[in-house]
């Protein structure tokens, strides 16, 4: 049984695609607040984010929500069991409004007290519209919306089923300061209310830092670090493998 505040254990992860080995061996936990992952490109992070998803099949390990095995179940059960998910690129249906997409996160996660369960959920979604700042949005087509109010959108749609841990893949990528802000603030205050667990993939190290109380880091598939961000950024083989001495005084 894991601890209470740990949601998500990936134990011995190995990835392969025709004979390469994309993630070695991988093993860290998630609790409740944000956990950052960083790492070069090429490192195995989106990977290890579809590994746990159910979107590619691991050779080895396995992955847990709480105590509960997810290794052999397909994305949609994945979900249903409490687990949100975005891309680095929105998959939003296009015609359909802001709100039907919104909606769509709730596929499935509609109890046996089907009345009581629909209202509650209606309420959560217009809810993460109104945090979200989406709701002069909500009657127009997904595809109308600028990239940034897209991406908004999608982490609205993974938070929608009021999961138990979030994956965001490079939620800031192609993002400004202001949008930034936009996304990031509402979404504090969501993992504040309801007690989330988050593993954020970014490349912005100052949002990592400020956002995460831990993180890990990946290089060539393998876990070379994971631990507070002013411990871990300062460490020569994370510098060496990805951030650069200019930044190595990060936090």
């Amino acid at each position: 049984m894991p601890p209470a505040d740990v949601r998500l254990t990936v134990e011995d992860l190995v990835v392969g695609f025709g004979g390469n080995t994309v993630l070695q061996g991988v093993s860290f936990s998630v609790a409740r607040g944000f956990t950052g992952l960083i790492g070069p490109n090429g490192a195995g992070k989106t990977t290890l984010l579809n590994a746990i998803s159910g979107y590619v099949s691991p050779t080895r390990g396995r992955v847990l929500l709480g105590d509960r095995p997810l290794t052999s179940l397909r994305p949609h059960r994945i979900a249903r069991r409490g687990l949100g998910r975005t891309f680095q690129t929105p998959r939003l249906v296009p015609e359909l409004t802001v709100w039907e997409n919104v909606m769509l996160g709730l596929d499935g996660h509609i109890g046996w007290d089907r009345k009581r369960s629909h209202v509650v959920s209606l309420v959560r979604v217009e809810e993460l519209l109104r945090q979200l700042d989406l709701n002069d949005w909500r009657d127009h087509p997904a595809a109308s919306l600028p990239f940034s109010s897209q991406k908004v959108v999608e982490v609205a749609r993974a938070l929608a089923a009021d999961p138990l841990v979030v994956l965001l893949d490079e939620p800031a990528a192609g993002l400004g300061p202001a949008e930034v802000e936009r996304l990031i603030e509402p979404l504090k205050r969501r993992v504040e209310e309801r007690g989330l667990a988050v593993l954020i993939v970014e490349h912005d190290i100052e949002l990592v830092t400020r956002l995460c109380s831990r993180i890990v880091v990946l290089d060539f598939g393998q876990l070379i670090a994971d631990g507070a961000p002013a411990q871990v950024l300062r460490l020569p083989h994370v510098v060496n493998a990805y951030l650069g001495a200019g930044v190595a005084a990060v936090g």
